[in-house]
């Protein structure tokens, strides 16, 4: 059975977690952007998903609601005679379009933990062969129904030459356009979007901050999507200079400060490892001075030198929207505290931007990814966030801690009421949470 999700942008993420259970029904799916193929027209990808399909499953939200793009997937699918099975996230008051459509169509009142109800609708809707859209016809009403189709073909010609004079007159609606592309120039502070992936899964963001002029907007991702050290100690061993073996509280230590970034990373935002990795697109990344090996690290775990670089898993549209940013970073003690200022299409955030958070109603405190537990080696996760009951990371900034050369700041998992903390960056045990900034102007 295949089934093709209608969905908005924004509930993206229920759509997929919807997917994902009607797949492990055994339940086959066409979802967009995930089954887009690459170097094919979206539009005809789209066509072909629908026609392909046993039944449409809509989301019924107050963004599809309003969605032209979702408007005509109905559209095609009732053309078809495709069954369409609504299942209603919002109470909203149709559009006089949608309710055209959707006046006849099996209807369902949502709820995540409701999605059995949904596999066993259009399961039972299958084993019983029915079709909501299509009465079966009779013998005697085949002559009927060919003056039907006549009727029906002249009324698609007057409302084709309607939409013809409403899509010449109206410049918002416009074909051609991708799913991702729609999707961006509607976001708005607050909003989470699905582009890109890492690790094989797609990754979610949230937008944190819009430009004045409405063209730019600053997003990070909601989950933790790695856990990883921001950089190695150029020694090649942590608190070792290839000598002498240092101690976490070593004297010498605090006041050698080209020393303790020597043997325990150097907090400098523009030299990191992290940055390095998150700004590559290549399948293998070239790091200056150490490389960020197992080896190097506090706990020697959790080296990601093998690993390609994180804009690699992005096609070729989605890095079309990442703008280069200039990200402003206070210096560290070696560089006297000056600011620095560097080119990034992904960065991590500084103590400043962390009020964006509130503006938009975006959390501080961030799970980590299945992905990202899965490949985390580290101890730390499990014994001081699952043992004591909770399931978030604490993750980094790029912000140097003031009189440090190798610690930066930290946003906490909440457990405690001093979320803001110092950690050396030579520690692989805590979270990565990537910051973009993409273009939602639609003049691309």
């Amino acid at each position: 059975m295949s089934i093709f999700i209608s969905h908005a942008s924004k509930e993206a993420v229920i759509a997929n977690e919807l997917c994902e259970a009607l797949e492990e029904k055994n339940l086959t799916c066409f979802i967009a952007p995930r089954d887009i193929r690459s170097g094919f027209e979206y539009a005809e990808e789209i066509a072909n998903g629908i026609d392909n399909s046993e039944f449409v499953l809509l989301l019924l939200s107050k963004a599809s609601n309003e969605s032209p793009h979702v408007l005509r997937e109905i559209e095609r699918a009732v053309t078809k005679s495709i069954p369409v099975v609504v299942y209603q996230l919002e109470n909203v008051e149709l559009t006089k379009s949608m309710e055209y459509f959707l006046m006849t169509r099996q209807w369902m009142v949502a709820g995540r933990e409701s999605y059995g109800d949904v596999i066993k609708c259009i399961s039972g809707m299958k084993e019983k062969n029915v079709n909501v859209n299509k009465k079966p016809e009779t013998k005697e009403k085949k002559g009927g129904n060919r003056i039907l189709a006549i009727a029906a073909l002249l009324f698609g010609g007057l409302l084709l030459a309607a939409m013809g004079y409403f899509v010449l007159s109206n410049k918002e609606f416009q074909f051609g356009k991708s799913e991702l592309e729609m999707t961006v120039e509607e976001l708005k502070t607050g909003d989470e979007f699905i582009m890109g992936n890492y690790n094989g899964e797609p990754i979610t963001w949230c937008v944190l901050h819009i430009s004045e002029d409405g063209k730019e907007a600053v997003v990070v991702s909601r989950d933790v999507l790695t856990i990883k050290a921001p950089d190695a100690p150029d020694s090649g061993k942590y608190n070792h200079d290839g000598k002498v073996n240092y101690s976490f509280d070593d004297e010498i230590l605090e006041t050698d400060l080209e020393l303790q970034a020597y043997v325990r990373g150097n907090n400098s935002w523009e030299n990191s490892n992290i940055r390095t990795w998150l700004n590559s697109d290549e399948e293998i990344v070239k790091y200056e001075g150490q490389a960020p090996v197992s080896a190097a690290m506090a706990d020697t775990l959790n080296g990601y030198n093998h690993e390609k670089g994180f804009l690699c898993s992005f096609n070729e549209e989605e890095l079309s929207f990442i703008k280069d940013t200039e990200v402003v970073t206070k210096g560290n003690v070696l560089t006297d505290g000056g600011e620095v200022i560097t080119s990034d299409k992904v960065f991590l955030l500084s103590m400043d931007e962390l009020k964006w958070f509130d503006e938009a109603d975006v959390s501080l405190i961030s799970v980590p990814t299945a992905a990202a537990v899965e490949a985390n080696s580290t101890y730390w996760y499990e014994e001081y966030c699952l043992a004591l009951g909770i399931d978030a990371i604490a993750w980094w900034l790029r912000e140097p801690y003031e009189g440090s050369s190798s610690k930066c700041y930290l946003v906490g998992n909440g457990y405690s009421d001093e979320n803001i903390y110092p950690w050396e960056v030579g520690v692989e045990s805590f979270g990565i949470r990537p910051a973009m900034t993409i273009d939602i102007s639609g003049e691309k």
